[in-house]
């Protein structure tokens, strides 16, 4: 067999091993050489030589001064760097995969200069990539080849559903309304379209990619990630692509979901015994209610319905929104346009970020891609400042607040590492400081992490207009304040419609729509179960969101639905929903802590965080992401309504005997 190796495969081939060994952080040496070797006394002779060394890790949403930072002993360095040379040249494959507690306890703090939390040390060895096999309850019981399961969407959760569904050995299909597999990164097609959270936390734990070319993935790279996922767990064959949900009914006698889809045109029926529904709440594209729209000559495009066929090159651009989205299009259009005028109805945080649009060095990837556990380590230290403590980030601290006036520590470090950012990138333009000045406090809208807006923003044949989109005419767009913008093209970044799956048709047991149910706020037992719904589970559903990345709140939730389907294989359970007191006390105390937080308090700020009907804040929850992922664990089946199987006999404990010659 030949293999058509390119230009750039050969060169990385002839990068020596010595090489990304001497360009590696040494204590991600030593963290590496105990996996291959399984010598954990490797730990107790080199941890105290190399303490306080580690590489410094920065965040955009962290980094709030300097730090002190060691220098090792050239000498054991170098030691230590043979070491793993040897063995990388000896044989590489690990004999250490999943630290015990305690060493873990002691590589984690030679990892990350600090010890942490005791909350966060379980969250810490499932999200750095630790523990490919989460599951907690025991499996005494295979799940029946009858017990079946239907996925409601393929994205990046949908994914992780399917995989982790086919671990623990459950018959599944997932149903995808589009051509292809990726959810949010197939959906979101505009010029500058990336992930806006490092790369390296942005993946499955359980399946991390060390290859990242940036360290903030363009779409196209992180659908590709998807898609080569979806093949090493082979799930293709239960993915049924262009299959579109119609509606879904609990059938009480049977203790079964009858689905509804059209798949390639046809009316097919599915019948599953639970639900997981996995499509996120911010899909309908929000288009503006002006006039005229259809007078306009030129391309009207949405940065969540875009045409890939529209050349925008050397054109006139208004971008209507400055949110994630528009930011990013903003940047890209500048660069193709030749002109470009953004429309901002209200500035938003904008965080340093020197990395947005950097590679990866090629060492570094490299290292990541050739020496066990590098990545895993370097995803942990990326992870790190989320799993510390985050007090007077979100909820006001109300003892730094009587001091100082201001809202936390955190808060009020971020909120002037941002405004000093923006000075600093406009240091002879009062006026548009002004402008990009938000008229609330940080978090009360999402804040962004520049991706090269600001420099954009400097470009002569880019403008920033302060205003509303309220019409159009055929070579133009009108402003609320009457100003008029020429342009043969406007890219809307106008955001989404909060949704709720108010467009999905689901009946419950009483006969109850979901759309009814969540009228007038949407609501949800830990985000995740719905009285009255039995055997649905929700991700990404309400107040379960904005503690971490959407990989990191997936896979928790993931986590503790195959939990409460293995334990209704194991109890005979044919079906299960929350307890209604349960829920309403669970949800009373949701808002109730809200109330104190940044999302609630949010002075001017308009946005999605808050619902559209009631007011409630219906994304977010008040807890630490460590404290959910402990929530997360096992289902308090007391908070539970559970219908035993009708055939339901008493499972008699297996007896050990000891056997005899």
């Amino acid at each position: 067999m030949h293999m058509n190796i390119g230009h750039a495969d050969r060169r990385e081939e002839a990068v020596s091993l010595e090489t990304i060994v001497n360009d590696l952080d040494p204590i991600i040496v030593l963290l590496s050489l105990i996996h291959i070797t399984g010598d954990r006394h490797l730990l107790h002779h080199y941890g105290p030589l190399l303490e306080g060394t580690q590489d410094q890790q920065r965040s955009a949403f962290s980094d709030t001064g300097e730090h002190e930072h060691k220098r090792a002993d050239p000498a054991i360095v170098a030691e230590i760097r043979a070491m793993l040379l040897t063995e990388m040249h000896d044989n590489p494959q690990p004999l250490l995969g999943e630290p015990d507690p305690a060493l873990f306890r002691e590589m984690l703090k030679l990892a990350l200069g600090q010890e942490l939390p005791e909350a966060s040390i379980g969250p810490a060895r499932h999200h750095g990539g630790f523990a490919t096999d989460t599951r907690i309850r025991k499996q005494e019981v295979l799940p029946p080849a009858d017990f079946k399961v239907v996925v409601i969407g393929g994205g990046m959760h949908g994914i992780n559903a399917a995989i982790k569904l086919k671990q623990a050995g459950f018959a599944y299909t997932v149903l995808e309304s589009r051509h292809e597999i990726g959810g949010t990164w197939s959906i979101n097609r505009y010029p500058g379209a990336a992930v806006d959270t490092p790369s390296v936390q942005y993946s499955y734990s359980f399946d991390p990619n060390p290859s990242w070319t940036k360290f903030y993935p363009m779409k196209d790279e992180f659908l590709e990630y998807l898609e080569r996922v979806a093949d090493k767990h082979r799930i293709r064959p239960n993915i049924h692509l262009n299959t579109t949900m119609q509606s879904a009914e609990w059938n009480e006698d049977r203790q079964l979901w009858i689905v509804k889809a059209v798949r390639d045109g046809e009316e097919v029926t599915y019948e599953a015994n639970a639900v997981i529904l996995s499509v996120g709440v911010l899909s309908r594209p929000r288009w503006p209610n002006v006039q005229g729209q259809d007078k306009f000559q030129g391309p009207i495009l949405h940065s969540a319905a875009w045409d890939e066929s529209v050349d925008l090159t050397g054109k006139r651009v208004a971008v209507i929104g400055t949110g994630c989205s528009g930011v990013q299009l903003t940047r890209a259009l500048s660069e193709q346009a030749a002109h470009v005028t953004t429309v901002q109805r209200q500035p938003d945080y904008i965080m340093p970020n020197p990395q947005a649009l950097a590679s990866v060095p090629e060492l570094e990837r490299l290292a990541m891609e050739r020496i066990p556990y590098v990545t895993q380590w370097k995803r942990l230290q990326s992870l790190a400042s989320q799993l510390m403590d985050m007090r007077g980030m979100m909820a006001m601290d109300h003892e730094w607040h009587e001091k100082t006036g201001g809202f936390g520590p955190m808060n009020d470090a971020m909120t002037r590492m941002s405004l000093d950012y923006l000075a600093s990138k406009f240091p002879d333009d009062p006026e548009m400081v002004r402008k990009l000045t938000p008229p609330y406090p940080l978090f009360g809208k999402r804040p962004i992490l520049d991706c090269g807006y600001y420099d954009a923003l400097k470009k002569p044949h880019v403008d920033l207009i302060e205003g509303a989109l309220a019409g159009f005419e055929e070579k133009a767009i009108l402003l609320e304040d009457g100003t008029r913008i020429e342009c043969e093209a406007v890219a809307l970044a106008t955001g989404f419609y909060l949704d709720w799956y108010s467009t999905m048709h689901f009946v419950g047991r009483s006969g109850k729509t979901l759309k009814e149910t969540f009228t007038p706020y949407p609501f949800a037992y830990e985000g995740i179960t719905v009285p009255d719904f039995p055997n649905l589970f929700i991700t990404h559903g309400p107040n379960c969101n904005l503690t971490a990345n959407a990989a990191v709140i997936g896979e928790q939730q993931v986590h503790y639905i195959i939990e409460m389907l293995q334990t209704m294989v194991e109890e005979d359970i044919s079906s299960v929903e929350p307890d209604v007191e349960a829920t309403r006390a669970y949800n009373e105390w949701t808002q109730e802590k809200l109330n104190d937080t940044a999302w609630y308090r949010k002075g001017k700020a308009h946005g999605y965080y808050r619902h559209d009907e009631s007011g409630r804040i219906v994304i977010a929850t008040p807890r630490h992401n460590s404290t959910v992922w402990h929530a997360m664990q096992q289902p308090n089946m007391d908070h539970f309504v559970v219908t035993r199987s009708k055939d339901a006999k008493p499972r008699e404990a297996r007896e050990m005997v000891m056997l005899s010659i």
